[in-house]
């Protein structure tokens, strides 16, 4: 766990401040940059994403770990495009949870499956109509294991609601990953104290 804030506090980072959002960009040296956004009320991560280059040096587009990404010009003007009633999953985590909505699966709560195998969470239906695998890339980092009792699942309006509870020790981390960050002066005029240290 040590090893991921220190790769943190070493980057090159740069801070923006806007609209209630602290967004963080930081370069891992020339092949690999994460951005992330918190919501500074909550300090709440919104969206985490990567860019890596590949083995030429070509940068891939936004890899999204957290959060939803737009939808983007080019995707709307394609002539063909994925279809609405395809399940489309994202991550959305809270303070306590790292959390997954998968929508739209219709079909009741009692009809899915939910397991841990290795490190994983796997969504399966009874009627054989969806499988998934989910990968928390936080615990993957920190080599820690899943435990299949922290897994909590939830079905409304079409949409299953997926969450791992956060060990305690992720919490404490992230916290002072948060409080290093509130650190980082943004390059535009921000509030620096109006980091919620909660």
């Amino acid at each position: 766990m040590d090893a991921w804030k220190e790769k943190l506090v070493k980057a090159k980072k740069t801070a923006l401040v806007q609209g209630g959002i602290r967004k963080v960009h930081y370069e891992f040296g020339e092949n690999e940059e994460m951005a992330e956004d918190y919501d500074m009320k909550t300090g709440e991560i919104l969206v985490r994403k990567w860019k890596k280059a590949s083995t030429i040096g070509r940068k891939s587009d936004w890899e999204y770990e957290i959060g939803c990404p737009p939808l983007s010009a080019s995707m709307k003007s394609d002539l063909m495009w994925e279809s609405s009633s395809t399940p489309k999953v994202y991550r959305q985590d809270t303070k306590t949870h790292y959390t997954w909505r998968i929508q739209p699966l219709p079909y009741p709560l009692s009809n899915y499956k939910i397991s841990v195998e290795s490190s994983t969470i796997v969504v399966r239906t009874e009627n054989k109509k969806y499988f998934k695998k989910l990968r928390i890339e936080d615990m993957d980092r920190f080599k820690l294991p899943l435990i299949v009792k922290h897994v909590n699942c939830a079905h409304a309006n079409s949409t299953l609601m997926i969450s791992y509870e956060k060990p305690q020790n992720v919490l404490q981390l992230e916290q002072a990953i948060y409080s290093e960050l509130c650190k980082v002066k943004p390059i535009q005029d921000g509030d620096m104290d109006s980091c919620n240290q909660q």
